[in-house]
C-alpha cells in the first residue's frame, strides 16, 4: 500500500512538472522505497531472499530526509492549497508526509534488526552527495534549468550562503543516519509481527 502512494505520488509529481522532477530528492527518495518494498513484498510471497537490510534502511533514509527537508526547511504547503488526491489528502502532504512516515514505521514494526553496519552512518551519505553534485552539473550545463529547491539557488543565496546551507544539512544527515543505526541496533532482531527471510544466516554487523 505505502508502495502504491508512493509510485502514484511520482507519476502525478512527474506529469505536472515533466522529466525536471526527475531531479527532486522527492521523487527519487519515493521512487527508492516503493521498489524496496516491492522487491521485499515479492520476495516474501516467493520465498525469495529480501533486500539487505542496509538496502532497505537506506531507503527509509532517504524517505525521511525528504520529510525533514519539506516540514522543517521549506515548510508544509497551505491546508486545501492542492486538490486531494488519496483520502482528502494532497499529492505534496503524500509523498512528504505520509510516506516518510508510514515507511519509517514499517521499517521499524517489519523489518529485521541489527544487522546494519556501522560504516554505513557515512555511506548513506554518499547518495546525497551525489545527488547534489548532479544538481549542480545539470544547472551549470542548463541555462532554462532552475533549482529543484530554494536553499541550491546560487543565484538568489550566493555561493557562500548555499554551502553553509549544504555544509549544516549534511551534518544533520550524518547524525540522522548514526541514530537511524543506533535505533536498528537497538531493536530486537525481529519483531513478533517482522519479515521471516529463511535465506537470512544472522547478524553480519
Amino acid at each position: 500500500m505505502v508502495a502504491a502512494i508512493g509510485l502514484l505520488t511520482v507519476v502525478n509529481l512527474l506529469s505536472a512538472s515533466g522529466p525536471k522532477g526527475l531531479l527532486t530528492f522527492t521523487v527519487q527518495s519515493n521512487t527508492m522505497m516503493a521498489v524496496s518494498f516491492l522487491w521485499t513484498a515479492h520476495a516474501l510471497v516467493w520465498r525469495k531472499r529480501t533486500p539487505p537490510e542496509w538496502l532497505s534502511g537506506s531507503s527509509v533514509f532517504y524517505l525521511t530526509i525528504t520529510g525533514i527537508v519539506y516540514n522543517f526547511v521549506l515548510g508544509p504547503e497551505i491546508p486545501g492549497s492542492s486538490p486531494a488526491v488519496i483520502l482528502g489528502l494532497s499529492n505534496s502532504t503524500l509523498e512528504h508526509v505520509v510516506t516518510p512516515i508510514a515507511a519509517m514505521a514499517i521499517w521499524i514494526v517489519f523489518d529485521e534488526h541489527r544487522r546494519i553496519p556501522w560504516r554505513y552512518v557515512w555511506i548513506w551519505l554518499l547518495y546525497v552527495v551525489g545527488y547534489l553534485v548532479l544538481i549542480f552539473s545539470a544547472l551549470a550545463l542548463i541555462d532554462s534549468l532552475a533549482a529543484p529547491y530554494p536553499f541550491l539557488d546560487v543565484d538568489v543565496l550566493g555561493v557562500g550562503g548555499v554551502a553553509w546551507r549544504l555544509i549544516s544539512y549534511v551534518a544533520g544527515f550524518a547524525a540522522l543516519s548514526a541514530a537511524m543505526i543506533v535505533l536498528d541496533h537497538a531493536l530486537p532482531e525481529c519483531t513478533r509481527f517482522g519479515e521471516y527471510d529463511p535465506f537470512d544466516q544472522g547478524s553480519h554487523r
